[in-house]
Formats: structure tokens, C-alpha cells, sequence
């Protein structure tokens, strides 16, 4: 029974360590396909990091960033894979074209698609830290972890105390 309750534990920190990192790994978009009559449009998210302490702005892409392509009667959503790359196929018409990010201002771009067309669209967005979107509480790196730990080790203590009532 020490053994399991040990090995439930290691595993649970090591699983809640990985979550502390929030480290995403981006799968590649399938191609969409809807037939004649459309086009790609592809492109990248990046963000500016303006946080920083030595007042440089770092570019960087921006991982699973929503896109999304609409035009009143259609809308088409993706999110950006590893590097912050999108792409998707929509009908021929002309879309206004939005990424979005929590933490980050939306930024849209209207494009005009054509049968067999493709258009790339890059977009820069700029951390908005007062933005009522999206803002994201943040915890210090191991956060996650500890509280884990924490919770883990206060289980187990309630089990053993139980045995030692009965």
C-alpha cells in the first residue's frame, strides 16, 4: 500500500511539473477542404513582448492564436501551429481576417479571395496588459507544482490518519 501511495505521488508531481512549465506542442492544421470555388490564405502570429526589462521589444510566435476569417454569411476558424503558422481554405469572397490571443490586442485585416487565389496574412499583436480581453493571471513558474505537492501530501496524511482511527 506505501508503494502505491508512492508512486501515485511521484507520478503526480512529475505530471503537474510538466503542466507547471506551460509548454504546448502545437499539431500541425489539416488541410480544409470545401471544393471549387475558394482560396488560402496563410500566414503567422507573432507577439511583441513588451514585458521585458531591458525596454526591447522580442518578437515572438504566438502558439495555438485563434484566426478566424469571416464575411456575414461564412466564418472559417483556425488556430496557429508550432511557430505560430496558420492556413486554411475558404470560400471565394471577402473576409475580414482576425487573430486573437489572450493577454494580446485582436488585430484584423480584410483580404479579397478568388477561386485558386492564395493570400498571405501576417500579424503582429501587441501585449495589452489592462485589455478587459483575455487577461490572464499569471503564477510564478512551479506554482502549479507546489500546490500540487501540497495537496498530494495533504491527501495522504488524511488517509493515513483514517487508518490509524480504525
Amino acid at each position: 500500500m506505501k508503494l502505491v501511495c508512492y508512486v501515485l505521488l511521484v507520478a503526480g508531481v512529475i505530471a503537474l511539473t510538466l503542466l507547471g512549465t506551460r509548454a504546448a506542442v502545437a499539431q500541425s492544421q489539416p488541410t480544409q477542404s470545401y471544393g471549387p470555388g475558394g482560396g488560402l490564405i496563410t500566414g503567422q502570429v507573432l507577439g511583441y513582448d513588451t514585458s521585458n526589462f531591458n525596454n526591447v521589444n522580442q518578437v515572438q510566435p504566438i502558439v495555438w492564436a485563434n484566426v478566424t476569417a469571416t464575411n456575414g454569411q461564412y466564418k472559417f476558424q483556425t488556430s496557429t501551429g508550432s511557430g505560430g503558422y496558420y492556413q486554411m481554405y475558404v470560400l471565394a469572397g471577402i473576409y475580414n481576417v482576425t487573430a486573437s490571443e489572450r493577454g494580446y490586442t485582436p488585430h484584423s485585416i480584410s483580404v479579397a479571395v478568388s477561386d485558386g487565389s492564395s493570400s498571405t496574412i501576417n500579424f503582429n499583436l501587441y501585449e495589452c496588459p489592462t485589455c478587459t480581453y483575455g487577461a490572464v493571471p499569471e503564477f510564478p513558474a512551479g506554482t502549479a507544482s507546489t500546490i500540487a505537492l501540497v495537496a498530494i501530501t495533504v491527501a495522504l496524511a488524511v488517509v493515513k490518519l483514517r487508518k490509524r482511527r480504525k
